[in-house]
């Protein structure tokens, strides 16, 4: 694959940390307070049912609006609120593919999350087995952490500003004006 979009940005086009930090505060604060009552709504609806499926699906719902805010809108709400886009190298919007590599390391951290959310439960076989596996899940969350900030620092010493994720998919967070 050509490397088409590098050639034809200037250095200050690329995205940098702290322009990312403040995104990502956005993408709390827009995301936030419909992702609280989502939990509230869903964990009792757990509880009601006695069934750990919505808190299940509660994380599918989180990882499956990033990743079709990426796909369809060329970035989340804080990025675009911010004028930011996520492009592949063509300078096209990012494919399923792409953005699901991208979020590797939050779904994974999702996952693990997900696992030691359920497993407090004592709902059915599925909380059962998942209790099975917390502890492990809690230290690979211990392992993950320090593997997502490297993550995320890498975009202040690397030259185009690119995260490890953004590496692996071959994505880049640009000004949206210089697309």
């Amino acid at each position: 694959m050509d490397n088409i979009l590098p050639e034809h940005l200037d250095q200050e086009n690329f995205i940098g940390f702290w322009k990312r930090v403040l995104a990502s505060i956005l993408d709390f604060l827009v995301i936030g307070i419909p992702g609280v009552i989502v939990y509230w709504i869903l964990n009792s609806l757990a509880v009601s049912l006695h069934s750990e499926i919505p808190i299940i699906l509660e994380y599918i719902l989180f990882i499956a609006f990033d990743i079709f805010m990426i796909v369809r809108f060329s970035g989340t709400p804080g990025k675009l609120i911010l004028k930011l886009k996520i492009v592949n190298e063509q300078g096209n919007y990012p494919t399923v593919k792409e953005a699901l590599i991208r979020n590797v390391f939050r779904m994974i951290s999702m996952i693990l999350s997900m696992v030691i959310a359920v497993s407090s439960y004592d709902f059915t076989v599925i909380s059962a087995k998942l209790s099975l596996w917390s502890d492990l899940a809690f230290d690979l969350t211990q392992i993950l952490g320090p593997i997502m900030l490297v993550d995320y620092l890498l975009v202040g010493f690397h030259p185009r500003k690119r995260a490890i994720h953004d590496l692996l998919a071959g994505t880049y967070v640009v000004d949206k004006s210089a697309i």
